[in-house]
């Protein structure tokens, strides 16, 4: 398999996915496609061989499964190894080159992002939404534009940021360090000003998170949640009764801003929708006081760049009205 040919047949393709014995799959806008080409056993060896660290080739030998990520020229692909009826499985994520990607809608609100010095900025959506895309975006820029000291912490690492003004350390779970609480402490101790995590997995993460941005320091982080109205009731949550009060006020007083986004596509063509939470005053005090479901009304006013899901949908053009209302529908 050579998956620079597999781009240039199909420059649309995002996934490849491969089942020992069967033919290569391929989703290109959005569906998959059927290759004459059979993923033979040789093609796992060479996959684990050449792009899978020995350490995580041992977990893959251990457990049935281990992730990586790997360059190809100016392609970044990551790599997730698994078994499925005891047969070797694969599947691949091609990362598009940030230079070759159309403009963000939401440039104004990743530029203000980027130029925050402190809080934290949760990024959401389901896998596959862009998460990490938009995390690069505002990396990218804060490279460009600010001298400071940007650690991430990620499993793997996808995106290779550039360092321009920026000194930029990315460190990868299992790799660099133990796990993501542990990367949160340590990065505390290398001066930095931005602390990005590639998931906030549990109330663990969530908690570092939220000290790290207590303490000074400007945190990004990703969340497989689908609103972003829903993210704070979600990490109040996460932790038990006797500490929600604890993070209720924690996170009133350090969270920015949310987002949560989705890619729709049509033909050939893709939308990425945002829906934006902003914690002005008013959403901060429900926080404090336990009124999240209070949350949509301030974001519907549209203030501070906030808006519902909904609106993001209403606001598309170049959509018909039928699709525009199967649209809104799926949000019911």
């Amino acid at each position: 398999m050579d998956i620079e040919k597999l781009l240039a047949a199909n420059p649309a393709m995002t996934d490849i996915h491969l089942t020992e014995g069967l033919p290569l799959m391929i989703r290109v806008y959005g569906a998959l496609k059927k290759m004459k080409e059979i993923a033979e056993p040789q093609l796992f060896a060479e996959l684990i061989s050449s792009y899978v660290p020995e350490d995580r080739q041992a977990a893959y030998q251990r457990t049935g499964s281990a992730d990586s990520a790997f360059s190809l020229g100016n392609i970044r692909c990551r790599l997730h190894l698994y078994r499925s009826g005891g047969l070797a499985s694969a599947a691949i994520r091609i990362l598009p080159e940030l230079s070759l990607l159309g403009a963000d809608p939401d440039r104004t609100w990743l530029e203000k992002v980027s130029q925050l010095s402190h809080g934290l900025v949760l990024i959401t959506g389901s896998s596959g939404s862009g998460k990490s895309t938009t995390m690069a975006r505002i990396l990218s820029l804060i490279s460009q534009k600010r001298a400071c000291h940007v650690v991430t912490l990620e499993d793997p690492v996808e995106y290779v940021i550039p360092m321009e003004k920026a000194l930029i350390h990315q460190r990868e779970i299992g790799r660099d360090v133990v796990d993501f609480p542990q990367g949160i402490r340590d990065a505390l101790r290398e001066d930095p000003g931005v602390v990005a995590l590639g998931e906030m997995r549990d109330s663990e993460t969530v908690a570092a998170a939220l000290t790290a941005a207590e303490t000074g320091h400007l945190v990004l982080g990703t969340l497989h949640t689908t609103r972003a109205k829903d993210v704070p009731a979600r990490i109040i949550h996460a932790f038990p009764g006797d500490r929600q009060e604890e993070i209720r006020g924690l996170l009133a007083a350090n969270l920015v801003t949310v987002s949560s986004q989705m890619l729709y596509r049509s033909g050939k063509e893709t939308w990425l929708l945002r829906e934006i939470l902003t914690n002005v005053a008013a959403v901060a005090h429900l926080i404090r006081e336990g009124k999240e479901e209070q949350i949509p009304s301030y974001m519907e006013m549209g203030l501070s760049q906030m808006r519902t899901m909904k609106q993001a949908m209403y606001a598309m053009k170049g959509i018909s009205e039928r699709e525009r209302e199967r649209l809104l529908k799926s949000l019911e």
